[in-house]
């Protein structure tokens, strides 16, 4: 075998690894925080006075204009609000997944081309031919497909979730009620009744957590946050 076959055949295995070559696209922690800090904010009974939530989210893309393909001669609608996450990507493309149905989805090229369309079986499509790529086929709707990038949360073991709830006034004491939520949201929440008498201070603290009384009433208080939850 010549120098210059050998060559061709190394350039085209390494051109065929890099197209293959799959990163999976782990999701991110995040922590959402209210009210901000030291702003005068109002809240009724029933409602959380301090929220805290750790979680993670994943990058996603929002459909923002109904379009349809027909795979294998059947119609499939691809409706306005649908969502696809970021599931993995090659040297190509960025591949978001239905999260429905983890053999389809949207498959972005990273050269900026419009949007294809993505199947785990291979299909010829009934706008274009399928391009077989990385045992996937890749379809070219009629339609441009729209999308906008979000951030979508997903449920995880380390979820955590807390709640500082305005329970009203008695006299000079205000009830509240702290719940909280640990790993996914199906999970029962715990829960601790507090009293605060306002006499003594007009700041108030539960695990780490300040808050300055400003005005409270059966309905509403009216409130700032000094410090949240300790971790």
């Amino acid at each position: 075998m010549n120098t210059r076959l050998l060559l061709f055949i190394f350039s085209m295995m390494f051109i065929s690894c890099a197209g293959v070559k799959k990163n999976i696209v782990a999701p991110e922690t995040y922590t959402k925080l209210l009210p901000e800090l030291n702003k005068i904010k109002t809240s009724e009974i029933g409602s959380f006075a301090v929220y805290k939530e750790n979680g993670y989210q994943n990058d996603a893309i929002e459909i923002v204009k109904t379009f349809s393909i027909k795979p294998d001669g059947v119609l499939k609608v691809i409706e306005k609000g649908q969502i696809f996450i970021h599931k993995y990507n090659t040297n190509d493309y960025d591949f978001y997944g239905s999260a429905s149905n983890s053999e389809f989805g949207v498959a972005i090229p990273i050269n900026g081309e419009n949007p294809l369309i993505y199947f785990k079986s291979i299909i010829d499509g009934i706008y274009s031919t399928g391009t077989n790529y990385n045992e996937l086929t890749l379809i070219k709707p009629k339609e441009q497909i729209d999308y906008i990038h979000i951030k979508v949360r997903t449920k995880h073991k380390d979820y955590f979730k807390k709640e500082f709830i305005y329970n009203g006034r008695v006299g000079n004491a205000l009830k509240f009620i702290y719940r909280e939520y640990i790993n996914d949201y199906a999970r029962p929440a715990f829960t601790q009744e507090v009293q605060y008498d306002l006499s003594e201070n007009k700041i108030i603290g539960f695990r780490g957590m300040r808050i300055e009384i400003i005005k409270a009433t059966n309905t509403t208080i009216e409130y700032k946050v000094l410090n949240y939850f300790e971790k």
